[in-house]
């Protein structure tokens, strides 16, 4: 077995080993320490792999690989998943092209992030890339695409989970009617026939092609800030004042920027066919609320605070009270909606979806180190309050 350098002895507090100079600097110890955990994270990838063989992962994933000509060839290369911090990613990418764009010698740009394209991935001699829990995957992309106002998820994938859900519930609900469980069910149904589902929801293993492809860094969403730091160092992103801004904002100070943005989504931008597919505003708004409360934005202590005639609300006003309600959220109270959510949402499928459901994820377990059966899965989950998150 595998010693884990997460739990090295040696490391007492990982905070100890940061510059708390800044977010964006880290000492030589807590790189040192870094080191080692992607070095572990290597190994147990390449265990896994070696144990799994081809036999878990698409066809297209055999071909064979190609690193491009050294003129085109990038120095570092990111491979993003759906779901992984890969809006982040974008959010730097940007910042990265338009430095590189403005920049005098107008190099070649030496980094490529970008979304798995199978065989058109671009290939470096410095791969890099995130993984996350499965089942904090799947329960996020639940949220975001389907629970949260997304009318384009609503009418494909949602009516498609309606549509196999016809069986046992009305079919005449629309995709935002859909619960956690029919999206698991359906989620597990396209998995074991071998049908084709939105990247969104297909397991990790089947990106990235993580068994041909060696990887230097693997960088988890539990881990998401140190990783994101020392990565940003090791492709130079941090020299540039504009990417170190934008890793700051987005990375470290973005929950008041997620507010603004997707309160704003809603009113100009999503609110038109949210309404025609049966979704009033302040429904929206609504919606809206409970998933930053989903999220550990807005503590669950403060209730959606507009009425259901209040039909002359504005962006700003709604922005200025969620704002308000974001400052006055104690961080315990935040972290412990999101596990209320997480719990919720887990308890309402039945044992032998949660089984099937692991069948599904097994090579992420193996490959990235993931508990199984974690206990906000298969443990007991007792709703004493009688919050529920998700009505």
């Amino acid at each position: 077995m595998v010693s884990n350098p997460d739990a090295d002895p040696d490391i007492q507090c990982l905070q100890e080993l940061r510059d708390h100079k800044s977010h964006l600097t880290q000492s030589p110890l807590m790189k040192a320490h870094l080191e080692r955990r992607f070095a572990h994270r290597r190994k147990i990838l390449k265990e896994a792999c070696n144990q799994f063989g081809n036999k878990q992962f698409p066809p297209h994933i055999k071909r064979s690989l190609t690193y491009g000509h050294k003129t085109s060839q990038p120095r570092y290369s990111m491979c993003m998943i759906p779901k992984i911090g890969s809006a982040f990613w974008r959010q730097v990418n940007t910042a990265y092209r338009k430095t590189v764009h403005k920049s005098v010698t107008k190099e070649a740009y030496d980094i490529s992030i970008e979304y798995d394209r199978g065989s058109a991935l671009k290939l470096s001699n410095t791969m890099l890339t995130f993984v996350r829990d499965p089942y904090m995957r799947l329960f996020s992309g639940y949220v975001d695409k389907l629970f949260y106002i997304n009318p384009s998820f609503w009418n494909t994938l949602g009516r498609s989970v309606i549509r196999y859900n016809a069986s046992h519930t009305k079919s005449s609900r629309g995709g935002h009617e859909v619960t956690f469980a029919e999206l698991v069910n359906y989620v597990i149904y396209c998995h074991e026939n071998k049908k084709d589902i939105d990247s969104h929801f297909k397991p990790i293993s089947q990106h990235c092609r993580f068994c041909e492809i060696d990887y230097t860094y693997i960088g988890k969403m539990e881990t998401f800030k140190d990783d994101v730091v020392y990565m940003g160092d090791v492709m130079g992103m941090l020299n540039s004042t504009t990417i170190g801004e934008s890793i700051l904002k987005y990375c470290f100070h973005g929950r008041s920027e997620t507010i603004y943005r997707l309160g704003r989504l809603v009113f100009y931008e999503t609110r038109g066919a949210m309404e025609r597919s049966g979704v009033s505003l302040i429904e929206g708004l609504r919606r809206t609320w409970k998933t930053w409360q989903i999220r550990g934005i807005i503590s669950i202590e403060l209730p959606f605070p507009l009425r259901a005639n209040d039909t002359n609300i504005t962006f700003e006003r709604f922005n200025d009270l969620a704002q308000k309600a974001y400052k006055a959220s104690k961080p315990s109270i935040l972290q412990e909606a999101r596990d209320r959510a997480l719990r919720q949402a887990y308890s309402s499928l039945t044992y032998d979806t949660k089984v099937r459901l692991m069948r599904e994820f097994e090579p992420e377990f193996k490959m990235f180190e993931y508990d199984p059966m974690p206990d906000f899965v298969f443990g007991e989950y007792r709703n004493e309050e009688n919050i529920d998150l998700f009505s």
